[in-house]
């Protein structure tokens, strides 16, 4: 689903303007995936155009089903976004192209506030052996050196 539809679908159900995307972590069946029939869902955060952040639920296709979008307190270390290229099926088949693992136990996109400046926002995916394979939404590159960083960074918030 783009964006501008989650944001779109928000704004029907709560009445709020949405400017963007912060965050969408996946529930995945069992907690170990392969491959895009494994993602049950999305945990999705959007920020509104006043800067307040809610939180909900959508299915992966072809399940159905939402969640109403409730407030929360917005995420520390990321930033809105608008839009991106590489959805989850490419993002999967470019993950299986690394050989730091063959399964994935979390995915999440975002677009970090790191140091430099991360010029893309992020397909986050931590795989079955424990290291972390960040991919470019816009450019599909892996970026080892980038999951370093995040890693460290999420470490540290935890």
């Amino acid at each position: 689903m783009k964006i501008s539809e989650l944001l779109a679908s928000a704004k029907k159900e709560t009445g709020v303007n949405f400017n963007g995307l912060l965050r969408k972590t996946a529930r995945i069946k069992h907690g170990m995936g392969a491959d895009l029939s494994d993602i049950l869902g999305w945990d999705i955060v959007l920020r509104s155009k006043d800067g307040d952040c809610y939180s909900y639920y959508s299915a992966q296709a072809p399940l159905m089903g939402t969640t109403m979008a409730q407030p929360v307190m917005c995420p520390l270390g990321i930033v809105a976004f608008d839009d991106y290229k590489i959805g989850i099926k490419e993002a999967i088949q470019i993950f299986h192209t690394q050989n730091g693992g063959d399964k994935f136990t979390q995915i999440c996109l975002s677009w970090p506030l790191v140091h430099p400046a991360a010029i893309e926002p992020h397909w986050h995916f931590r795989t079955n052996l424990g290291n972390d394979v960040v991919i470019g939404a816009n450019s599909g590159q892996i970026n080892w050196a980038e999951a370093r960083s995040l890693t460290n960074q999420m470490a540290k918030q935890h």
